[in-house]
């Protein structure tokens, strides 16, 4: 009895022990664990990273993306494993081809890195935050190490917002480096992130965070769906898949805003005289507004544009007066890393006083619906009024070329 009041003492003063103590130590097999984890989430998106250089090298050639296997372009020798290694293959080869020696471009490492950085970036940022970086969501909370629950009690609602917002960013970056290699954006891969935005939208409306209006108890029950039964998770679970109206609208509505803000911010600077290469990274750009407004909402491509709308009115003037390079200017790269920086902070710009949010400006007292018509116009105004003065000399709009200027 004794021995047992000793020990509940001793628990009593470790909790309430001065914080000048020593500590426990550090749970190594955790942290271990957690590193772990991150490392092959890394080793995996760059293996996403190979196949996206086969995407972009081999989809505006109209080749098949599964055959042949990867082969040198010059000497024609196919690829050995141990040379397609993500980064590491490059590494080894010291930049050259086996067989022929042919210089091996740097970006194709610098994409598979990319890649991987997106996994493991939003792995912190996202997955192991419960969701910190989205607006209008409560952050799930664990009180467990992040490392033990993502194994053993992983949360598949969360682990989707996660696998969706990696799918996103790894079609617009596929759609930026093929506008920056001069080739127009294809049709078959905008449409496939279009399709997946909308099917996965359409069965589970949550996984975007902020709908495209408050509906009305009648309409966000419409659906249309099956019941089925876990045989392999959670075996003998039942679940309920279903069709909803309002994550359809709420596509369609996404997909609508992004050819609109898309083509407003594009139009602003048709007016500059023809630069090579430029079109395309504009084009880009445009077909990724569609990829956002799809994937993550209308709302998403209105913030964007407004970022935006700043530094591209900066770059159309200093293009238009011949003082800024655009011959060779990464646009297209360049806006990838503007809404991968969106999706990591978009919670804080919600919040922001100075930007427009899910719920208009803070500023202001007038409905949100308000505040985003306001500032839809003064966008358009404001892009005329860029337009107008860049407009060439001769009073008419050059038209954009996408070959090499004579």
């Amino acid at each position: 009895m004794l021995l047992a009041e000793n020990s509940c003492a001793a628990v009593t003063l470790a909790q309430h022990a001065p914080i000048g103590l020593p500590q426990p130590p550090t749970n190594y097999s955790m942290l271990g664990m957690q590193c772990l984890i991150a490392v092959w989430i890394f080793i995996l998106g760059s293996c996403f990273g190979s196949f996206l250089n086969v995407v972009i090298y081999r989809l505006p050639a109209g080749m098949s993306l599964g055959k042949p296997k990867s082969r040198c372009p010059q000497c024609e020798t196919p690829l050995a494993a141990k040379d397609n290694i993500p980064v590491f293959g490059w590494l080894l080869l010291k930049g050259k081809c086996r067989y022929c020696r042919l210089p091996i471009p740097v970006r194709y490492p610098l994409i598979e890195t990319t890649c991987g950085l997106i996994f493991l970036v939003l792995l912190f940022c996202e997955l192991l935050t419960g969701a910190a970086n989205l607006p209008l969501r409560h952050p799930d909370h664990f009180h467990v190490h992040p490392g033990f629950w993502l194994v053993w009690f992983a949360k598949w609602d969360l682990s989707g917002l996660y696998l969706y917002h990696c799918l996103l960013l790894i079609v617009v970056l596929a759609t930026c480096m093929i506008g920056y290699d001069q080739h127009a954006p294809q049709r078959k891969l905008s449409w496939f992130g279009i399709g997946a935005a909308l099917t996965f939208g359409t069965v589970w409306p949550e996984i975007r965070p902020v709908p495209a209006c408050p509906y009305p108890e009648s309409i966000s029950q419409i659906a249309t769906g099956f019941h089925w039964v876990d045989p392999l998770i959670n075996p003998g679970a039942e679940y309920w898949t279903a069709i909803r109206l309002v994550g359809f609208i709420d596509g369609v509505v996404g997909v609508i805003a992004g050819v609109f803000i898309g083509a407003l911010l594009m139009w602003q600077s048709t007016a500059l005289k023809p630069v090579a290469g430029l079109r395309t990274q504009q084009d880009a750009v445009r077909a990724s507004f569609v990829l956002v407004g799809a994937f993550l909402g209308w709302q998403a491509c209105g913030m964007i544009g407004l970022l935006m709308l700043l530094p591209g009115c900066v770059f159309t003037i200093m293009s238009g007066s011949g003082k800024g390079r655009t011959v060779g200017a990464p646009v297209a790269p360049l806006f990838f890393v503007a809404i991968a920086a969106f999706l990591l902070f978009w919670q804080e710009l919600n919040d922001a006083s100075w930007m427009i949010g899910c719920k208009g400006w803070s500023f202001t007292t007038i409905d949100w619906r308000q505040d985003w018509l306001l500032t839809t116009g003064g966008m358009a105004a404001f892009a005329a009024l860029v337009r107008y003065f860049t407009v060439d000399s001769s009073g008419q709009t050059p038209p954009p070329v996408d070959g090499p200027i004579s």
